[in-house]
């Protein structure tokens, strides 16, 4: 089992897409999660956009493990999500899968198209997260490592590692999601 703070960040973000909050995952969770992101950016059906993001979120769902059922319908439970933390293929899906549904959504929230994201391109998301805007302004401040107004692609990558896979109570990727 992974470290009591690696949990309590892989139980954030199993809640984060089980969109219907049963403790299971479907795939319909995460088309929903897919479209959520796309709701908060006012991404129109079909879009470029629209498509990255619905189309991670369906490569984070064929990568998670799980088991599934005599329905021939696909489950991932919490203890499947937490057993499989340690396993040396999680750090192969969060580069794969996890890190690439996240940029997808950066893309998306990146309006000017400079690989970069302000405070203002970054709120809309945190807030649907349930981020206060105190967090948000928290997160966002620690994320921008080189304290120059936006985070990068680079600096949000570095964030989501060690948001997944980090032991350190003090990286900042630990608040990529708000508190912990």
């Amino acid at each position: 089992m992974p470290s009591e703070l690696r949990r309590r960040k892989l139980e954030k973000s199993f809640y984060s897409i089980d969109a219907d909050h049963d403790d299971v995952i479907y795939d319909t969770d995460v088309i929903a999660l897919a479209q959520m992101w796309c709701d908060i950016y006012d991404l129109p059906p079909r879009s470029p956009d629209w498509t990255a993001i619905h189309a991670a979120g369906q490569k984070v769902f064929r990568e998670m493990p799980g088991t599934t059922g005599a329905d021939g319908i696909k489950r991932i439970t919490m203890q499947d999500w937490l057993s499989w933390a340690d396993d040396p293929a999680f750090p192969i899906f969060v580069e794969r899968a996890a890190i690439p549904f996240s940029m997808a959504v950066f893309g998306a929230a990146d309006k000017d198209n400079d690989n970069r994201l302000t405070a203002e391109e970054m709120n809309p998301g945190q807030a649907q997260g349930g981020m206060s805007d105190d967090d948000t302004k928290v997160a966002f401040d620690v994320l921008d490592r080189d304290r120059d107004g936006y985070v990068t692609t680079q600096q949000y990558i570095e964030a989501q590692r060690e948001f997944y896979l980090s032991d350190d109570p003090d990286a900042p990727g630990n608040l990529i999601a708000g508190p912990i």
